[in-house]
């Protein structure tokens, strides 16, 4: 059975069997450093799309269809199932830029009865650029053309305190905000 998402759940007054933190943002925003550090801190298990995506075999420095970013949800979302039956805290890293994508994870976690944090990446579009130019310059990782890139910001839905959303931002040092909401 789903539980709704309540005050009640996400103020912890309800049983809570393990913790599941989602790092949400554009491309480029430091989500996947991020989402390491946290799940390193947390003793959690790290799950990024963009590393299910490459397991499949496609690049995605190229745009994928619609259908193949949705078969990698369901992907992650069973494997969200199989560590939450164990037990096992997860961070994921994902852009999950609609809120319809963080509610389905959501309801999955609270199938299990998972506690469920959102940290979301506020960089302005400037510095997202910047880093995306950077990365076009050395290669470092996949270059996102812009037919991918700019869809995702222009649609991006903020997270809000209803999501129960703590923000990371370029004012944040991050050993101080890892010890203020991870420790």
């Amino acid at each position: 059975m789903v539980r709704e998402i309540t005050s009640e759940y996400i103020a912890g007054k309800i049983d809570v069997w393990g913790h599941c933190t989602w790092c949400v943002a554009a491309p480029f925003s430091g989500k996947t450093t991020l989402a390491k550090h946290i799940a390193e801190r947390t003793h959690s298990h790290y799950i990024s799309l963009d590393d299910l995506m490459r397991e499949r075999g496609l690049d995605l420095s190229q745009l994928q269809p619609v259908e193949e970013w949705e078969k990698t949800h369901h992907q992650c979302i069973q494997l969200l199932h199989e560590f939450m039956k164990q037990g096992i805290n997860v961070v994921l890293d994902d852009t999950l830029f609609l809120k319809w994508l963080r509610d389905r994870y959501r309801n999955a976690a609270l199938e299990h009865q998972y506690q469920v944090e959102t940290v979301y990446l506020a960089i302005p579009l400037a510095e997202l650029e910047k880093r995306r130019q950077q990365v076009l310059a050395t290669r470092e990782r996949n270059y996102l053309v812009d037919e991918s890139f700019y869809p995702v910001i222009e649609q991006f839905e903020v997270p809000d305190s209803a999501e129960n959303t703590v923000v990371f931002d370029l004012n944040c040092e991050l050993s101080n905000w890892l010890n203020m909401h991870f420790s």
